[in-house]
């Protein structure tokens, strides 16, 4: 997002540009065009660094396998995606008590499993991977815990709410 706002800051500040040097006509001083083409020119170097480190961070997830997609709700339940787990781990709604989501740049979802649930409950699949076994945490209060990373939430965390309680039918929402 913040390259592409880039992009348009720099056509808005040309267009601006334009508009002047017609307005004020060809005799019009140069320095003028110097004046708003430097904001310009910032602009579109950050835009292009920015859209780099972009193309860089899409090939290391090609490379690493790290799937775009971290997270799907449907009406079955939530599918997560583990990095370096071969398959993404399913979990029913009636397996999931809540579903916890912190950080900003890359956040951390920890999804509170109900007591009892394990590999073997029927309609959960995935949980006997080992790397998902890793990122499984017992609670001092017999819970069992989920976690895993989310590199960039393109969801605002009211939608990813919304979302969870209408698959869910009201039960389980975001904290």
């Amino acid at each position: 997002m913040a390259a592409w706002a880039g992009v348009a800051g720099a056509a808005v500040i040309i267009a601006a540009m334009v508009l002047l040097l017609v307005t004020v006509g060809a005799g019009a001083s140069r320095l003028w065009v110097l004046v708003f083409a430097w904001p310009a020119v910032l602009f579109l170097y950050d835009a292009r660094r920015r859209f780099t480190a972009l193309r860089r961070l899409k090939r290391t997830w090609a490379v690493k396998g790290v799937s775009p997609v971290a997270m799907r709700l449907s009406p079955e339940g939530l599918r997560c995606t583990i990095d370096a787990a071969p398959a993404p781990v399913v979990l029913p709604w009636s397996a999931i008590a809540q579903v916890r989501v912190t950080g900003q740049d890359l956040s951390a979802v920890r999804v509170d499993l109900v007591p009892g649930v394990s590999a073997t409950t029927p309609g959960v699949g995935g949980l006997d991977q080992p790397e998902a076994r890793t990122r499984m945490r017992r609670t001092w209060k017999g819970r069992t815990r989920l976690r895993f990373a989310i590199y960039a939430v393109r969801e605002p965390l009211s939608d990813i709410d919304q979302a969870l309680g209408h698959f869910s039918n009201g039960r389980v929402g975001v904290r």
